[in-house]
């Protein structure tokens, strides 16, 4: 039996091709840029609004925890409803959101449509995917998917830059209005170059308790982890969400065992070891991009003085490799397949953390440098592979699933990573700030003192760490504290080499170049047993 699914129309003239790839790289990067230049936005808010800096936390937690809840579920519902369709409504539902948060005159309409973009973005980021590999034949949709995943990381990397610039010489509601042009016009494009979507002859039906609990699952899991510096382990606020994510998660396994029309078709990640292997890797990927997105601000901001503006500048040795390695990374994978790209890729970034845990220990900006640019290198392979390695098993008509399963793998790996890489910098960097003051020859502070010390190294992140504008009683503790900060950052790099290891080897043992001929006949073969009542 012939697949009746819901995939957009197939490949067209190279011109039309050409439009569906940008609109869709344009609508991609959207969501990407919104995560990485929104935390630049943060002390504008607060100023505005009157908030402090944990309640400002969530202009940010606000869209990602949908975003990363619902992945899964936009993916499905492109498959059922068509990729096109869904992606429009999801593109309207971000731009309009963007729309209302960029004009919000209080800060709780703020977090509103923040949730709501996060809902938009989960409904674009797995049709972006999608209706690419649907518009290009296969011996060119790993190049397509490349360039698309290269440029949107591109455009996510240079993010901080772009929000600097925006709240610098506009505002910083200038930061989510900007999405509302752009959205437009993928919308438009979606329209002329996207085929119409194929009516299925199937029911469609939409797991509800499975998009539940898995929503319950990493909500619960974000949440707890996110909190856990702020309100401590013991706290029922951090252990109360992770146990009730431990649940839903249970219960998510049997729920999906058991309906027929599953979220997430378990079977998928069983017949297909590429696309299991790409799923892990896009875990530890968005692990090591998300945690490191976060530390290396605060390592060149505090550790070396830099100003916000400056150390924006400073990140982009680490983005420019992805200009020229996403596309030799796409054509390297059309020719022997994603496990040597992939294998690379994790090798080099475990490379990449030895760099930059020798580097961190000098003040020069110098001695770092080679580590964003081999940091750079590694994560260009990784992230340009891992879609088309996600789909070039998978059949047509569960692209969609893939692709949602692939986007939530790479958000929830960005929370994950967050709080594990800042909880080894934060651990590593608090034990050696003792043992430095113990070891000087400087008064042992009050509880008073060290606390007042810490919150003046937290305000100084958005400033820099400067000895004529820290506060005079604490200028005796500054190297201490440098020199702390120096061993928490380079335990934490330590850490990204140890999370590439991990990827290095489950790509290697699951990964393989997929056999296009053996692979038709298979997924005909799958559909056909599938579409068979039992």
């Amino acid at each position: 039996m012939r697949q009746s699914g819901s995939r957009s129309g197939g490949p067209g003239s190279p011109s039309r091709r050409w439009l569906v790839l940008v609109s869709m790289t344009v609508a991609n990067a959207m969501v990407l840029v919104d995560q990485t230049a929104v935390p630049l936005i943060l002390p504008d808010v607060m100023n505005e609004f009157g908030v402090g800096s944990q309640m400002v936390q969530w202009v940010l937690n606000g869209s990602l925890l949908p975003l990363a809840g619902l992945l899964v579920l936009g993916g499905r519902l492109g498959d059922l409803f068509g990729h096109r369709r869904v992606f429009i409504i999801g593109a309207a539902l971000f731009a309009g959101a963007s729309a209302c948060a960029g004009f919000a005159p209080d800060f709780g309409i703020l977090i509103l449509f923040r949730v709501l973009q996060g809902a938009g973005g989960a409904l674009m980021l797995p049709t972006t995917i999608a209706i690419v590999s649907a518009a290009y034949p296969g011996q060119e949709r790993g190049r397509a998917l490349g360039l698309m995943g290269g440029a949107a990381a591109i455009a996510g990397a240079l993010g901080p830059a772009l929000g600097g610039i925006l709240t610098s010489v506009l505002d910083w509601r200038a930061v989510l209005l900007i999405n509302v042009p752009l959205a437009i016009l993928a919308i438009v494009a979606a329209f002329l170059a996207v085929g119409p979507d194929r009516e299925g002859s199937g029911p469609r039906r939409v797991d509800l308790a499975g998009t539940l609990l898995l929503s319950l699952g990493i909500i619960g899991l974000v949440f707890g982890l996110s909190q856990s510096q702020a309100w401590g382990w013991s706290s029922p606020g951090v252990y109360g969400p992770v146990i009730l994510a431990v649940v839903a998660a249970v219960l998510f396994v049997i729920v999906e065992r058991r309906v027929k029309e599953p979220l997430l078709d378990f079977a998928l990640l069983r017949r297909h070891p590429n696309y299991l292997g790409a799923t892990i890797s896009q875990t530890l990927a968005g692990m090591a991009e998300m945690g490191l997105g976060v530390l290396f601000p605060l390592l060149l901001i505090l550790n070396l003085g830099m100003d916000p503006g400056l150390a924006g500048l400073a990140l982009i040795p680490a983005t420019l490799p992805m200009i020229f390695v996403a596309p030799m990374a796409g054509r390297w994978y059309d020719r022997v397949g994603g496990r040597r790209p992939l294998a690379t890729g994790f090798a080099v970034l475990a490379l990449s953390g030895l760099v930059l845990a020798w580097g961190v220990h000098s003040s020069d900006y110098w001695f770092i440098f080679p580590g964003f640019l081999v940091y750079g290198i590694g994560l260009a392979l990784v992230l340009t592979v891992n879609d088309p390695v996600s789909l070039d098993t998978v059949r047509d008509r569960d692209q969609g699933q893939a692709s949602g399963v692939s986007a939530t793998a790479e958000q929830f790996g960005g929370a994950l990573g967050i709080a594990l890489l800042y909880l080894v910098f934060h651990t590593t960097y608090v034990g050696r700030l003792h043992q430095n003051i113990d070891a000087a020859a400087v008064a042992d502070l009050t509880d008073a003192q060290y606390a007042k010390l810490r919150d003046d190294i937290i305000a100084a992140e958005q400033t820099g760490l400067h000895s004529n504008t820290f506060d005079p009683t604490f200028s005796a503790y500054l190297q201490s504290a440098l020199d702390a900060s120096q061993w928490g950052m380079s335990a934490a790099f330590i850490g990204v080499t140890l999370l590439s290891l991990v990827g290095l080897v489950a790509v290697v043992r699951l990964v393989r170049k997929p056999a296009l001929e053996a692979e038709g006949t298979e997924n005909t073969e799958s559909a056909d047993s599938s579409d068979t009542p039992a």
